[in-house]
């Protein structure tokens, strides 16, 4: 059978944060027992049937005929399938993406975790045909297949950006530039890979060789927000997604995510959800 007409599926004994790199593959919907997050872009697109994803603490589903993208270094996790068709996968390499120079509101919302979701029904059968090119192309393993991918690829997750609806001026961001997409890039992977762990935002700017202050300042301006922030984020969503899928201690799960008391842990989690970790459990575990 061609590479490109085998259909995969979630390797619950993948490894944390390994890479995927340039890929294009057709997945077999399947729930998952553990997540997944990997420093790329993620594409999925449906033809039929629907995926929903446990992800930064809230579900989504990805409907049939609608290209959806997220920054998959978040933990993804399916916990809802319907029907049994194959869909697309697609994976960009961060760097890549942020060299294309998207829209900073579009690279920003990425970013923050928002899932992007093409919003016109015109464009359905087109999407279907790239990704379909995409499949056999990626699938070749020729050089020259893969740039054209890349060109094609680039300029589809343009055309989805000029759907936004802030402009750079709206969200008074700035364009990522070559010198800092890098070392912002490094410093969210450190986050991704050490939220866990009691690490403060001064470990986090010695990681890139960066003053804590100046580390944070020029994490805000790209990410638009804090490094503590942002932390608090990583945490947080590991927290909801445990809530909502392991029928772990409430005190278990405060110090899985990284957090050193359960009062520190209950007075985040109410900030940033707006409602206690007992609360929220019971509100997702019921829908589930």
């Amino acid at each position: 059978m061609p590479l490109s007409e085998i259909n995969r599926i979630f390797d619950e004994r993948r490894k944390e944060l390994a890479p995927y790199g340039l890929t294009v593959e057709r997945w077999r919907p399947n729930l998952m027992r553990k997540s997944d997050r990997h420093n790329e872009i993620e594409l999925n697109f449906l033809q039929r049937g629907s995926v929903t994803y446990m992800l930064r603490g809230r579900r989504y589903a990805i409907r049939p005929g609608r290209l959806t993208l997220f920054w998959a270094l978040a933990p993804h996790q399916i916990v809802e399938i319907e029907g049994d068709a194959p869909y697309y996968v697609a994976t960009i390499p961060l760097t890549r993406f942020l060299q294309w120079k998207l829209p900073a509101a579009f690279v920003n919302r990425v970013l923050q975790g928002e899932v992007i979701e093409e919003r016109s029904d015109a464009v359905i059968d087109y999407d279907a045909a790239l990704f379909a090119r995409w499949l056999d192309d990626v699938a070749t393993a020729d050089v020259p297949w893969l740039d054209l991918v890349l060109l094609e690829m680039e300029a589809r997750v343009r055309r989805l950006a000029l759907t936004s609806a802030l402009s750079d001026e709206e969200a008074g961001l700035q364009p990522i530039d070559d010198s800092r997409s890098s070392t912002v890039e490094r410093m969210a992977v450190f986050v991704a890979a050490h939220y866990k762990h009691a690490i403060q935002v001064h470990e986090i700017a010695e990681a890139v060789d960066l003053h804590p202050d100046y580390a944070t300042a020029l994490f805000r301006k790209t990410f638009g927000m804090t490094l503590s922030d942002y932390l608090a984020d990583h945490r947080i969503a590991h927290a909801q997604r445990m809530l909502a899928t392991s029928p772990a201690k409430i005190t278990e799960i405060a110090y899985e995510s990284g957090f050193n008391s359960i009062s520190r842990f209950n007075a985040a989690f109410k900030k940033h959800c707006g409602c206690t970790p007992r609360t929220y459990r019971k509100q997702h575990t019921s829908r589930a």
